[in-house]
């Protein structure tokens, strides 16, 4: 360590310290206070570890020079200078914490260093060893705690709570069960996890650092010893974290009780706070970041307002009345001004800082609207937009709801400023990782988008949302006339106990349905007038349609591209936007006629000051819900929608419509029996007692709905397969993509299907019906399906492949739908082609996307079928219902939105009334050729034998299960029959299968024989 020479003031006496640093002034006075307790021949001292705070770093040149050459590093030698030294510091600091505490992060970064000159490397060492002498703080403590909550390591021990990854699990847990009783796990248990879990992470962590030192030239070699003693002190200081942290989760929910005395971390950390009660606070504003909720509150300076209040004028009426402070004229012109170039309508009955906080909401998501703030804040010499937040400023102890405005506005107008003062924003690990590789987030989002917008852009999928949405108009107004007819049963009861009754109006009932057949015109109006004057609202109603598809005209990357997803879905937009409005002005006449406004006077007066804002938002999100498209407010579903779109092509290449799954389960559990759980709500059974029974009007709509489809069940109605329905002419129509039907059907199979003893839908089946993933493209479960039966049978090399060719291509396969769509129009002969595995995942890849080609696609082998002689494809042509008029195939199927299915011989016909699947027919080998050639043998062999079977009055009068008994040995016996004319063809692939499927350690012998 350095020796630094430090001077008594009072006496000028001098003395040699040795520490990590130069001392401060009060350290030094601390030093010679001791010296007087001491013998004087103690010249020199003895080391001391002297710890910097956050402040101190903030200020310390040594810090802020490491730190711009780091900032340079990361972020290239065009990267725009920060406007201050103490913007470099903090971004120092927040980079520090990402490579202390996450642990992917902490690799990169050592990697990165083999790209960095000397000083920089220098630099990095420099700000590693001052951040490891740094004193604890709340706001370090923020940052491990996020840091490890978006490290992977972190969740090793998620199963057992055992918090041993450097104390973050049972944190974490704690936070995410609301900060209850993260110590279920037991202290015993959670030591053992802890220790192994506690010695991992270290003896990671350590070999990374030292990593670090020797790209840097600090180090000259791995030491062994090092790293095994950090392992140790790991698993030493894990086991102790895992047992005692589950119970500081605890205490913090508590907010009363002291955190136990013998937690380590937990006295590091009540070191630097008065009361635990700001750790909760903190806490809590954390895990609202990290989770994507509510941002923090921002505390209100009265000091700072104090002196505004010097420089501002008086109050106008065009700003809350709630502000005591005056306002500059100047913003209050800028705001105006805002107004007007964003294009929205003054709204006089409510505040110019209300308008903007509503045009703030979207300013992440519309790059135009970005654009005109930054216009004009700059046309106007505004350098600090945070200044308009003076249109927010509330006297302390105000209304919450002014506060909550302010904090959120304080976050969007920070976005404006980091862009106009080229500040660098904060970032999670993942976008660190994809902005070193040179990719932008934003356009891997967009790319998603354009993908998502893609799957729905078929004129088939216009028309069958159209079609099924006709259904959910019927629900709703059967449950509005439920509703009615409720009241009026139990008001005559209220008036007789004194209570006030609830108002009827049968013509109330059929409000949606006039708005989409009589009213359409009126009810346009009525939504184009009002949303003008509520800009977030308008944003939420007509920002999105398919439930997760942004609107792309306004979206920056890609944008032609994302204009051409936006025309093709031109149909589908209107179609989905067309039963918005009509919802929303149902639901806002609605609210209005209850508190005594007549909607269309309102609209003749063009007095927008009878319409509040609660108003306007409680009709959007009717007509959001109305179409699958509303943010769940259950925070289970909402998390999931969350975490699914936050994977691109991830998580979204198997669940592309997230948003719509949720909304569709929600709409089922209401629509259900289960509905009438509801009413143990005290807050339901206040609705019903004040006269809103739609929540029992749903619940019964529901139930009666389910009991009907069961019983048409049991009578013969449907095909087949649980989601049939059957044609006219032998065909049968797949009914699946018809939500709100589906879960009724499935339910009512399920039902029956266990009555008569018949193999019951899989999973895959029950996660369409009752989510109806099916309903917006129904790519998701085709390709998990895909998936399974590729990982079914040979070598595990052999199933990597298939996985990565088959995911990717179905993924990929998106962007191809339109063309899918035009080969409906110019092929009207359509045989299902399949492609042929070459081993290599590009060439396959490029089969796999080859055969949604039009004419390209007939060069690839058809599709053959273990149950028919004739190669499967769409019907020719298509009877309309009542007459008889046949119509193309595949041109029906995109006109109407119907898939009609070929006409099933009688073997077909019964192997899908058993449950049968593909795989229990002829199960899969792994190699799909060999598959093709059993199946070319086995079709028309099970439609001559398996149909006559079927048919004959032995087995018709034999049970449910020893018919399925019968058909499976049926089945064996002829795929034991055709496979030998399959080996026949190709004996060398079959021979490689049987090989495959030989026990690894006979293989090892076997290969072993033949080297020897």
């Amino acid at each position: 360590m350095p020796v630094y020479q430090i001077t008594d003031p009072e006496t000028g006496k001098v003395i040699k310290v040795t520490a990590n640093r130069q001392p401060t002034q009060e350290e030094a006075l601390q030093i010679f206070a001791e010296q007087q307790q001491i013998p004087k021949q103690a010249q020199i001292q003895e080391p001391k570890d002297l710890k910097l705070t956050e402040s101190a770093l903030k200020q310390d040149t040594s810090w802020i020079e490491s730190s711009k050459k780091i900032y340079q590093l990361n972020e290239g030698d065009d990267a725009p200078e920060l406007d201050s030294d103490e913007q470099y510091a903090n971004y120092g600091l927040r980079y520090m914490g990402w490579f202390n505490y996450n642990l992917p992060k902490m690799s990169l970064e050592a990697t990165q260093l083999t790209q960095a000159t000397d000083d920089q490397k220098k630099a990095f060492v420099n700000l590693m060893d001052m951040y490891d002498q740094k004193q604890s703080s709340l706001a370090g403590f923020g940052r491990a705690l996020k840091g490890l909550a978006t490290d992977p390591s972190t969740y090793v021990g998620i199963g057992t709570f055992g918090a041993a990854t450097a104390g973050a699990q049972a944190v974490k847990q704690g936070i995410k069960e609301g900060v209850k009783q993260a110590t279920k796990a037991g202290i015993k248990e959670g030591a053992k996890i802890g220790a192994i879990e506690g010695a991992v992470y270290t003896a990671a962590d350590n070999a990374l650092r030292q990593s670090a030192r020797i790209t840097a030239g600090e180090q000259d070699s791995f030491d062994v010893g090092q790293n095994l003693k950090s392992a140790a002190f790991g698993g030493t200081i894990g086991a102790g974290l895992g047992s005692s942290l589950g119970g500081y989760g605890s205490n913090v929910a508590a907010k009363a009780e002291k955190a136990a005395q013998q937690d380590t971390f937990i006295k590091q950390t009540q070191k630097e706070i008065a009361e635990e009660q700001e750790v909760t606070d903190a806490i809590y504003d954390w895990a609202d970041v990290v989770t994507g909720q509510e941002p923090p509150k921002t505390a209100y300076s009265r000091e700072l307002a104090e002196e505004a209040r010097e420089e501002l004028a008086d109050t106008t009426p065009d700003v809350q009345a709630d502000i005591n402070l005056g306002l500059n004229q100047n913003i209050i012109d800028v705001g105006v001004e805002l107004l007007n170039e964003l294009k929205i309508p003054r709204n006089p009955s409510i505040q110019i800082s209300d308008q903007l906080f509503d045009a703030l909401q979207g300013i992440d998501e519309e790059p135009l609207k970005r654009g005109i703030f930054d216009e004009v804040l700059k046309r106007n010499n505004i350098k600090d937009p945070m200044e308009l937040l003076q249109l927010f400023k509330i006297a302390a102890s105000d209304s919450g709801k002014r506060l909550n405005q302010l904090s959120l506005a304080q976050k969007r107008l920070q976005t404006i400023a980091d862009d106009l003062s080229n500040n660098i924003p904060t970032e999670d690990w993942p976008s660190t990782v994809l902005r070193k590789l040179g990719i932008k987030k934003e356009n891997i989002y967009a790319l998603d988008n354009i993908r998502r917008g893609l799957l729905v852009s078929q004129i088939a999928t216009s028309m069958r949302n159209f079609t099924a949405q006709i259904g959910r108009v019927g629900m709703n107004t059967v449950t509005d006339i439920f509703d009615n007819v409720l009241n009026q049963t139990f008001n005559p009861v209220k008036r007789l106990f004194g209570k006030e009754t609830a108002p009827v109006d049968h013509t109330q009932s059929f409000k949606l349905l006039a708005n989409l057949t009589t009213d359409v015109k009126k009810s346009k109006d009525i939504t184009d007038f009002v949303t003008d004057y509520f800009v977030n609202e308008k944003n939420r109603l007509f920002t999105n349609y398919a439930s997760d598809v942004a609107k792309a005209t306004d979206s920056k990357p890609f944008t032609r591209a994302q204009k051409v997803v936006d025309g093709l879905n031109t149909l589908n937009r209107m179609q989905e936007y067309f039963y918005r409005r009509g919802m929303f002005a149902a639901s806002l006449d609605d609210t209005l006629r209850k508190k005594g406004i007549n909607l269309d006077d309102v609209i003749k007066a063009n007095d927008i000051s009878k319409i509040t804002e609660a108003d306007v938002t409680k009709a959007v999100d009717d007509a959001l819900q109305f179409t699958y498209a509303k943010t769940p407010d259950n925070a289970l579903l909402k998390g999931f929608v969350d975490t699914v779109n936050k994977m691109p092509f991830v998580a979204t290449g198997v669940l592309p419509f997230p948003r719509f799954m949720a909304n569709a389960i929600d709409f089922q559990f209401k629509h259900s029996p289960l509905g009438f759980l509801s009413l143990l709500s005290p807050k339901e059974r206040t609705k019903i007692a004040k006269g809103d029974f739609k929540t029992l009007s749903q619940a019964m709509l529901g139930t009666g709905l389910l009991m009907g489809a069961i019983e048409a069940k049991r009578t013969g109605f449907g095909g087949e397969k649980w989601y049939e329905l059957k044609g006219t002419d032998g065909t049968t129509i797949d009914a699946r993509p018809y939500f709100p039907l589906t879960p009724y059907l499935l339910v009512a199979d399920l039902v029956v299907r266990s009555e008569e003893g018949r193999i019951p839908p899989d999973a895959k089946d029950i996660l369409q019906g009752l989510t109806g993933a099916q309903f917006r493209a129904g790519a998701g479960l085709a390709l998990v399906d895909n998936l399974i039966n590729d990982l079914s049978g040979i070598d595990s090399e052999d199933k990597i492949n298939k996985a990565i060719t088959r995911f990717t291509s179905d993924v990929l396969g998106g962007y191809l739908t339109p063309l899918r769509m035009f080969n409906d129009f110019v092929d009207q002969q359509q045989e299902f082609r399949t492609t042929i595995p070459t081993g290599d995942i590009t060439t396959d890849i490029g089969q796999q996307l080859g055969t949604s080609v039009p004419f390209y696609r007939e060069r690839f082998p058809t599709v053959e079928s273990p149950t028919r002689a004739a190669i499967p494809g769409r019907p020719e042509t298509v009877r309309i219902p009542l007459t008889d008029v046949e119509v193309p195939g595949p041109l029906a199927r995109q006109l109407t939105g119907i898939t009609v299915r070929e006409a099933k011989n009688p073997a077909e016909k019964e192997l899908d009334r058993l449950g049968f699947k593909r795989r229990d027919i002829l199960p899969y080998t792994g190699d799909k050729q060999a598959d093709q050639l059993v199946s070319k043998y086995m079709g028309p062999v099970v439609e001559n034998v398996i149909s006559r079977l079927v048919i004959s009055p032995t087995y018709q009068n034999l049970n449910n299960p020893t018919k399925e008994l019968v058909m499976r040995k049926a089945l064996t016996e002829i795929r034991a029959e055709v496979k030998p004319f399959a080996e026949a063809e190709d004996p060398e692939r079959f021979a490689k299968i049987k090989y495959n499927r030989l026990n690894k350690s006979i293989r090892k012998i076997l290969e072993r024989q033949r080297i020897e």
